[in-house]
């Protein structure tokens, strides 16, 4: 008992990434449902699946917060966990999102729930990095998730009635999304980014593929097609480095490329929809297939991590 009680009291935030991009291949496959002839079930299965690990990983973290509200402080003063916690409240907005088809009050009240988690975690974050004696250098592309992560929430704002909410969050995240990304790129360039964290900057890809996502919803096609660019050309930038960001071998920041990737096939399949041609089919193709995959694959290996008790050890997570 006493080991069980340890064991949850230190859940640790980098459940949440993996998680994320379990969500993002269910809507993923809802997308395929409607550009090709596959069973809208495939979707509706991977995000049951999605929402049950949520409630229970969720319920332990909140659990864990309840003990000790200041161990949130202690997760987010390790870099990777910045944006490993800010990818549970992501969970919760991409949740609502999956229930809108079944349940409209539920996804009222998980997307509202989800905003408010965003905001207090996003502030502490914030608060964390001006305490540093050395701010910028601090921003690493897994801030991207704290401080625009908020663009999942317009996956589920316009059909819930938040439309002017919607567009002001895309608009107000360009130049949030556009200055942690140079600040990003500098600190990369300057800062020798350690092994086993070079896969936060598969996180490049999640502002532009959630902006296109976004910017569907809104039902804004000639801006849908200019951000499917953008989305596009930075994830076949991304590619050449693929590489480097592997080097470290196997690590629990690998979490990191599961939503990114689901996005990324999420926006090429509404481009297939939208009649973008062959380049957008390719993609679609190639994205989806490997994020049906890898986001498994790597989901399946860090909760058996957590299970098995070292995945709180190897990333240091913080005991309630």
């Amino acid at each position: 008992m006493a080991l069980f009680n340890h064991f949850w009291r230190r859940t640790p935030p980098a459940l949440f990434p993996s998680l994320l991009g379990l969500f993002g291949l269910s809507l993923a496959w809802r997308a395929a449902a409607g550009v090709w002839d596959v069973p809208e079930a495939v979707g509706a299965w991977i995000g049951l699946g999605a929402t049950l690990v949520l409630l229970v990983t969720l319920s332990s973290y909140v659990a864990k917060l309840c003990i000790r509200p200041g161990v949130l402080w202690d997760d987010l003063m390790i870099d990777p966990a910045r944006g490993s916690v800010s990818a549970g409240s992501m969970c919760a907005m991409a949740m609502a999102a999956f229930l809108l088809p079944y349940t409209s009050l539920g996804a009222f009240l998980v997307w509202w729930m989800a905003i408010g988690l965003h905001l207090i975690y996003f502030i502490c974050v914030v608060l964390i990095l001006l305490r540093h004696h050395n701010t910028l250098a601090q921003v690493t592309p897994v801030f991207l998730l704290p401080a625009a992560g908020i663009l999942v929430a317009t996956l589920a704002g316009p059909e819930l009635g938040y439309v002017g909410f919607s567009r002001a969050v895309l608009v107000l995240s360009i130049p949030v999304w556009a200055v942690v990304l140079g600040l990003s790129l500098w600190n990369g360039i300057n800062i020798k980014a350690q092994k086993h964290h070079r896969s936060g900057y598969a996180v490049f890809l999640v502002p532009p593929a959630l902006a296109a996502l976004g910017v569907h919803e809104l039902q804004g096609a000639p801006w849908f097609v200019l951000l499917w660019v953008l989305t596009s050309v930075t994830g076949l930038a991304l590619l050449p480095v693929l590489r480097w960001m592997l080097r470290g071998g196997w690590s629990p920041d690998w979490g990191n490329f599961c939503f990114p990737l689901a996005a990324f096939a999420a926006v090429q399949l509404l481009a297939v929809e939208a009649g973008l041609g062959w380049i957008a089919t390719g993609l679609a193709v190639a994205s989806l297939g490997a994020a049906s995959l890898l986001i498994p694959y790597i989901l399946l290996r860090t909760y058996r991590d957590w299970f098995a008790g070292r995945l709180a050890e190897a990333t240091k997570a913080a005991v309630a």
